[in-house]
Order: structure tokens, then sequence, then C-alpha cells
């Protein structure tokens, strides 16, 4: 019995051996775990990144918008300041000649779309259009210059929609000559928005090709972790394996590494045990062996007898049984019970069926005296072992008695019954059982072990005296091997080879709770004649 720390490695089961284990639930493709991370990893993409990228876009199309602006301002608050600018609007008519074609110089320079002079009353005096040269200048507020204050706006002007801005250019004394406005044609911004769109693109499209392969990569991981089960399949067979633990009878741990990671209710209820799990075994049953052991302890739980047993999966983690004792020690009653009684009507059938073959011959021959003299001594015989089992008043106890006696002339042994044997009329039940299952046990075996010797005896005393019930076989058999003398009631020992060691160790048992014993050894007769001696103590009562 190894209680050593298992692996926590774990255990890659093919879906066709755990489909033969469980009928697992379909599930239709589209609805399968990688599937499913991938659409749900792409829909939460798109939901969240679409909009981020909308977003950012706003405000990258709200920040050049702002940044030409600035830049609007700043040159117009240039041209404002230059003196070419400031003769031409004091009355220059040489300035005046020369303005638009410096201008549009700058205008070149700066890379601006229009960069527009206009007098007091808004008439330009520089345009990029010379046709509009002298026209008023549309669109926007014309009264903040006036007050000497500069402005940026966006406006519909000659040129089509524009972001521009209007600075006043001031003559001696701060008077207002006039203003000078410098302008960005949204097309233009526009074209830089998309620009920068484009460029970041290929990004975002290689950002949601990188989160769709690692949804791909961490749905296959999660799959060969479902042991490429989904995740309804795996709860359908816990839901079945949950099913069949918490129906059976016996009580179910599984450990791994001295942990319980897994204990049915019939365990819990047998230990006495929380619902807290893992938990260590040891504090469960501390009287367990650790020791490579393959034979079933029998322990004390909690003031019961549990026959417990453990198991070691191929993965390397131990299933422990748990099996009340009385449980077992009934059903192990029923199958010697029954057993017995097929033994005995076995006999009886063969003896039966020799009798019938020899009358049969015996009248076939004509021998009509010598058939009725067999059929008369049969008779006697049995009307003697009727008369010596009918002084025990028990049933049961007559008929298990009359089986045997066919039971050992089947083994050529003569089977005796103690006319000194006598039985009280009322008896406790577990004191009758227990005297028929010790019965049942120590005459078979005592016919066994004297059959095929010369002159094979048995013979059997059931009495009771005032300190309670005996039970007395005696054989003519060659006695208990040296071998088996300290352990001959031990579970499974027998020296009648493999499959045996069930009686005696049900019979100490039983006799034990009852507070009775079993005992054995070897005598001698007057005639010096060796005999092999079992002898069965039981209190008249269920209890010591």
């Amino acid at each position: 019995m190894s209680l050593r720390p298992a692996s926590s490695r774990p255990v890659r089961l093919s879906v066709p051996e755990l489909a033969r284990e469980v009928a697992l639930p379909y599930t239709p493709r589209l609805l399968r775990v990688q599937a499913r991370v991938f659409l749900i990893t792409l829909g939460a993409f798109l939901l969240l990144a679409l909009p981020l990228a909308l977003l950012a876009s706003l405000v990258l199309r709200g920040g050049l918008h702002q940044t030409f602006a600035d830049r609007a301002l700043r040159e117009s608050q240039l041209m404002a300041t230059l003196p070419p600018v400031r003769a031409a609007l004091s009355g220059d008519t040489a300035s005046r000649e020369q303005l638009n074609a410096l201008v549009n110089r700058y205008r070149l320079v700066l890379g601006a779309d229009y960069i527009v002079i206009t007098d007091r009353l808004t008439n330009r005096l520089t345009h990029p259009n010379p046709d509009q040269i002298g026209q008023r200048m549309v669109g926007g507020d014309f009264q903040a210059f006036l007050r000497g204050r500069s402005l940026t706006e966006t406006v519909e002007g000659t040129l089509g929609p524009s972001v521009r801005a209007k600075v006043p250019v001031l003559g001696e004394g701060d008077r207002v000559l006039g203003l000078a406005s410098v302008g960005f044609l949204l097309p233009r911004v526009e074209d830089v928005f998309w620009n920068v769109v484009r460029a970041a693109l290929p990004w975002y499209l290689a950002a949601l090709g990188l989160a769709l392969l690692l949804a791909n990569l961490l749905a296959r991981r999660v799959r060969a972790t479902l042991l490429d089960l989904e995740p309804e399949q795996v709860a359908g067979g816990l839901l079945h394996f949950r099913t069949v633990l918490n129906t059976l009878q016996d009580g179910v741990l599984v450990v791994r590494g001295g942990q319980i990671y897994v204990m049915n209710p019939q365990a819990r209820a047998m230990l006495g045990a929380s619902n807290r799990l893992p938990v260590p075994l040891r504090d469960l049953l501390p009287d367990l062996p650790a020791q490579e052991d393959h034979a079933p302890h029998t322990l004390d739980v909690r003031g019961q007898p549990v026959l417990v047993d453990v198991h070691t999966a191929e993965d390397g983690a131990q299933v422990v049984t748990l099996r009340d004792l009385a449980r077992v020690q009934a059903l192990a009653d029923e199958l010697t019970q029954s057993r017995r009684y097929a033994e005995l009507l076995r006999a009886q059938t063969h003896e039966f069926t020799n009798r019938l073959h020899m009358l049969a011959g015996l009248l076939h021959l004509g021998e009509t005296q010598e058939a009725l003299q067999l059929i008369h001594a049969q008779a006697a015989r049995h009307t003697a072992h009727a008369e010596a089992v009918r002084r025990l008043g028990h049933v049961r106890l007559a008929a298990l008695l009359l089986g045997k006696f066919d039971r050992a002339a089947e083994l050529g042994v003569e089977l005796t019954i103690d006319p000194l044997s006598d039985l009280p009329d009322t008896l406790a039940p577990g004191v009758l059982d227990t005297l028929e299952l010790a019965a049942g046990n120590l005459i078979e075996n005592a016919c066994e072990a004297a059959s095929g010797l010369p002159d094979a005896q048995v013979r059997v005393l059931i009495a009771a005296d005032p300190e309670g019930l005996v039970l007395e076989v005696r054989d003519t058999g060659s006695g208990v091997p040296p071998a088996f003398l300290t352990s001959l009631t031990h579970r499974g020992v027998s020296s009648k080879g493999n499959g045996r060691g069930v009686g005696l160790a049900l019979v100490q048992a039983r006799a034990t709770a009852l507070g009775g014993t079993l005992t054995h050894d070897r005598l001698a007769d007057p005639t010096g004649r060796q005999w092999t001696r079992f002898t069965l103590d039981l209190p008249t009562g269920d209890t010591p």
C-alpha cells in the first residue's frame, strides 16, 4: 500500500478512449472552444478597438485642425509686423504696388494656401488670385481686428473652406491700419489626416492579427488542457462520474501527494470530514500503513471497523476505498451460506443418484430382497441422523448438520454428533447465526482434512454450559501445518491453496465481535489416535 507523493503531471487521454467510458454530448463546430475564443476575441477587438480608433482619429483630426490654426495665427502675426505691409497700409503707393508679389513669395516660403492683407474696410490688397484684389474679404468676424484683437476661425472663403487667422496690423500709436490673414484650406488638413490614418492602419491590422493569433493559441492550449474535449463535454462527463461516485456504497478518496482531492459523500460520512478540500490523508486516516502493501487493512475509524484498500492509478495517484466491515462480513456470510447450501445439495444429489442406480441394478437383477434391505438401511441411517440433530432444537442448525452427513459420506468420512449435544430452546439471533456459520465452516474443513485417510472420522459436540455455548469439532486429519499455526484465522491464509482462507477469518471476526474465542489444538484419545480439535466458545448474549 504505497502513499508516496504522486506526480502532478497531467495525463492526456484520447477522445475515443474516454468516449468508450462515457457518452459525451455533441458540440456544434461553431460552438467549440477554438471557434468561440476566436470569434469572441475578434468581436471584442472590433467593439473596443474600432471606437478607440475612431476616437483617436477624431482627436487627431482636432489636433491637426488646432495645429494649423496655431500655425496660421503665428504666420499672420509675422505678416502683420513686416515693414512693407505697414508701409503699404500707411499709404505708400510704391509699397502697395509691390505688396502682392512680396506676400505671394512669403506664401510659398511659409507653405500657406493664401495670405490676404486688407485695409480697415477689409478691401484686399493681396490675394493668390489677382482678380480678387480690391474686393472685400468674405466670411468670419471683421470687428475683432478693429478692436486690436487676433482670432482664428474656420470659414467658407473664395477659395473654399479654410482655417485662417486674422491679426490686426498696427501703426503708430497702435492705430489699426488693416489686417493680415494667413489661411490653410481644409482639403489640405484632411489630406494630412488621411495620410496619418493610412500610416497607422498597418499597425492596427497587425495588432488585430496578433490578437487573433494569440486567441487561436490560447484556444488550442485550453482544448489540450481539457483533453481535446469541449467544456460541455467535460461538464457532462464530470456529472456522470459524480453520479457514480455519489451512488457507490463504498467510500472513495483520490489522493495526490498525500492530499485528498476527491471525497464522495459516503467517505465523508465514514470519516466525519468537513467539506474543505484538499485535506491531508494522515489527518483522517493516521493509522493507514505507508509501506508498499497490496492487502486490504482493517482500521478503526471513529469507533467502527472499516476495510481500507489502496490502489495506485497509472498517473501515480492513489485511489483509497473504504468499506464498512460489518457490511462486508454480511455479504461474505451470505456468500458462504449460499456456497454451503449448494455443496450440500450437490452432495445429496450425488448420493441419491448413486442409491437410485444401485436400486435400479438390484431390481434389474431380481434381487428385490437386497434392494429392500438397502432401502431399510438407508432409512434407518437417515432416521438416526435426524434423531441426532433433533436434540439441538433449532431447525436451521439441524438442517445444516443433516446436509453435512451427506457431505461427509461423499468424502468418505464418518461424521458423528456427540450424544451430549444439546442447546437451550432460545438463543439470541446473533449467537445462533454465528453458531451456524462456525458449524458449517469447521465441519467442512474437518471433513476435507480427514478425507482420503484410513478410518476417517469427524466428531461434533454442540452444547451449553454455565459459561456459555461450546462448539467442538474433531477430525482424524493430519492437523494444521506448522507454517499456519499462528495465522490460520487471518483472511486469505489457507493450506488449501489460493482463493481460500475466508471461512475461518469470518468465524474469528464474528466470534470476537460477540466476545467469544476460537482455538485449535492437537490431542490424543485413549487409544493413542491423534485428533485435531477446533473449539468455539460463545457467550449466550449478543454482546460480551
